[in-house]
């Protein structure tokens, strides 16, 4: 596989090699073939310095993008997004205290920069929604997703990598949550793996609730709002949707729900993890 900008262009940058490709569970009974790319050359060890403004996670809506294909001489490549953006991803998963907010920041300012890219090889992820890998490089994963209208992307966790969604058309309502627990216990850490076992119920807290539209993104981290269901407006959506992966073999598990409060004055749901259908 070869990396190629928006004018069919090799990516010069990334210059690779690859290993065969490996089967892995991106959601719920939904595998893809990938490969292991390597990027060499001088672009693959520079270092990245950047100072970051406040955190904002739902952003006001991004002049750069009128929409799907109007940009200003201000909107980057792919390629140009990949070599701002993994540097970052890099340092910040090999780090033993990993600033993941800066990284959000730095990805949404980015992706929120990123010009077109021509979907290749769509294919179904769920009941009336699509999904293309646009880049896969290590830690950075890049999707294209194409929901039809109230499609809906069902209740998942980020247990082993952050993100960021980029709404291209269209709107979407997401919901995020996170484990919920009394002050008392704290045994969770989502980052670290800890989490409810399989079959076993638990609860969750809803924390935010948002409608994002064209140019606008969101965020989300390990310990932060790591768990949330993605909706599709009334005319449907296009998003781009970025992950850095902790772990090479990071996977979203999907949650069980009723879709309501347990507590409404907590926003508090009983929820059950759904076993994938297979682990790696």
């Amino acid at each position: 596989m070869q990396f190629r900008n928006t004018q069919g262009k090799p990516c010069s940058w990334l210059n690779s090699f690859e290993s065969p490709e490996e089967s892995i569970e991106i959601d719920r009974g939904v595998v893809v073939n990938r490969r292991w790319v390597f990027a060499t050359g001088t672009a693959a060890a520079v270092g990245l310095a950047f100072p970051f403004a406040p955190c904002v996670f739902a952003q006001e809506a991004n002049p750069l993008i009128k929409d799907s294909t109007k940009f200003d001489e201000n909107a980057i490549t792919l390629e140009q997004f990949l070599s701002e953006t993994r540097p970052a991803a890099r340092t910040m998963v090999k780090s033993k205290v990993p600033d993941e907010e800066a990284f959000i920041e730095l990805a949404m300012q980015q992706l929120g920069r990123l010009e077109s890219i021509e979907a290749s090889r769509a294919h179904p992820g769920g009941k009336g929604w699509t999904m293309d890998m646009s880049a896969y490089v290590p830690p950075i994963m890049l999707y294209q997703i194409r929901m039809e209208p109230n499609s809906v992307i069902s209740l998942h966790d980020h247990r082993f990598h952050n993100g960021v969604l980029s709404v291209r058309e269209g709107s979407i309502r997401v919901r995020n949550f996170d484990i919920f627990e009394a002050d008392q216990e704290k045994k969770w850490d989502v980052a670290a793996g800890l989490v409810p076992a399989m079959g076993e119920s638990f609860v969750i807290q809803e924390k935010k609730d948002i409608t994002l539209k064209v140019g606008q993104q969101a965020g989300l981290t390990r310990t932060r709002e790591n768990i949330h269901q993605v909706e599709a407006g009334p005319d449907g959506c296009l998003l781009y949707d970025l992950f850095a992966n902790f772990k090479f073999n990071a996977q979203s598990f999907h949650i069980a729900w009723d879709g309501k409060y347990s507590d409404p004055a907590k926003k508090l749901c009983q929820v059950t993890w759904i076993p994938p259908h297979h682990s790696h």
